[in-house]
């Protein structure tokens, strides 16, 4: 069996970027703006400042993470082969964050502004992305289902 064409090939290796992507892509979104945010507010960051912000966004980041898998500790994430081309539109997501951060950067004095907007940002953007995957969870499953049956139906001829 000959392989597939180059383009075919290349457009799954394309898509598959995008899918692996798309999370991270949106989650340094989310971060980089939120401490371009803070810095607009407070100012260049000291060294102990940028690690409040990291140790929030870790706190963030566990915190849900933590509510995420709390019911079954042994579950474990699995990526999604599919490429979910909807997960690199992380608009809301993002813009949440920051004007979470921003809000926490504007109304907080002093440096417990730095953890929590770290806190804010991620755990907001965490719970946005949840619900995107959620409300576009049936139409990822369709998909792969139709995958799945084309795949199939190859096989089935090639028999």
């Amino acid at each position: 069996m000959a392989p597939p064409p180059l383009r075919d090939r290349y457009r799954h290796g394309l898509r598959k970027a995008v899918g692996t992507s798309a999370g991270p892509y949106g989650y340094t979104l989310t971060v980089w703006t939120t401490g371009a945010v803070l810095i607009h507010a407070r100012g260049v960051p000291t060294t102990a400042e940028a690690l409040l912000f990291m140790f929030g966004a870790v706190i963030g980041f566990s915190v849900v993470g933590a509510l995420a898998f709390r019911s079954n500790p042994s579950v474990r994430a699995r990526s999604v082969s599919h490429p979910v081309l909807w997960g690199s539109f992380h608009f809301i997501p993002v813009a949440a964050s920051v004007g979470a951060a921003s809000l926490v950067a504007h109304f907080l004095e002093g440096s417990a502004a730095w953890p929590l907007a770290g806190f804010t940002a991620t755990a907001i953007y965490l719970t946005f992305v949840a619900a995107q995957i959620t409300f576009f969870e049936e139409q990822v499953f369709e998909d792969l289902e139709q995958e799945v049956e084309a795949v199939e139906h190859e096989v089935v001829e090639e028999l």
